[in-house]
């Protein structure tokens, strides 16, 4: 999960619309900060990923400071599921002083997360977006398909799909099109119209890898689940 861009008001209780003074640094580049006060960089990883907040944070009295860690710890529990981690440092861009340090767990409830796709290219964000949505249905059983869209366009980089599977990944993709309100294929995405039906060897060979994702995706959610249990003991 990313930490999205957040209002001044919210790290260092300054209107919205004041105005910021920049400085330029080696390290960060340009940094944003509200006149009046000292700038504040804040760097945040969780798991392989980090994210740089260089704007809007700001303070006058060691007690801003107190308020800014306090503001990213309620970030970080309420974003964060229960098995995720943020390592945060808070530093100060041209002044010796200490970078303040912290961890903090997630708080949120585990969710499913989306199974590792085989070539390793992993889809578009909007993509991404849909299949997130479909993982937040707690009465799923099976995965839907724009998963099984998603997982066989990596597999088809990791290697050249079957017949078989290269009409049903056009059924999928033709489906998932007209989700977003596609009427007409044409011109390069003429081919989809040879997609509108499946044989029904296809159909429960689509449903086996529906169930497939699914189980993985619960077996990945157990786990998580029993080393949060352990790690909570």
């Amino acid at each position: 999960m990313t930490y999205k861009k957040t209002s001044k008001q919210q790290y260092a209780g300054h209107k919205p619309k004041a105005s910021l003074a920049q400085i330029k640094t080696k390290r960060w580049g340009v940094v944003l900060y509200p006149k009046g006060t000292k700038p504040v960089v804040a760097e945040v990883k969780v798991g392989s990923s980090e994210t740089i907040i260089k704007e809007g944070l700001g303070y006058k009295k060691p007690s801003d400071i107190d308020a800014i860690r306090k503001a990213l710890e309620i970030k970080a529990k309420h974003e964060l599921t229960r098995d995720q981690k943020a390592e945060v440092e808070i530093k100060f861009p041209n002044d010796r002083k200490a970078p303040v340090k912290f961890s903090v767990h997630g708080e949120q409830p585990l969710k499913p997360r989306i199974i590792n796709y085989p070539s390793g290219w992993v889809p578009p964000e909007g993509i991404l977006e849909d299949v997130r949505r479909e993982l937040q249905n707690p009465k799923r059983k099976t995965a839907s398909d724009v998963e099984v869209m998603a997982y066989l366009s990596s597999a088809s980089l990791a290697m050249p799909l079957s017949e078989e599977w290269t009409r049903i990944f056009m059924y999928v993709t033709r489906n998932y099109f007209r989700s977003k309100g596609w009427k007409k294929f044409d011109g390069s995405m003429k081919f989809l119209d040879e997609a509108k039906t499946l044989r029904e060897d296809d159909k429960r060979e689509l449903e086996h890898l529906r169930n497939w994702v699914f189980e993985h995706q619960q077996k990945d959610l157990a786990e998580r689940r029993k080393q949060v249990k352990k790690a909570t003991k």
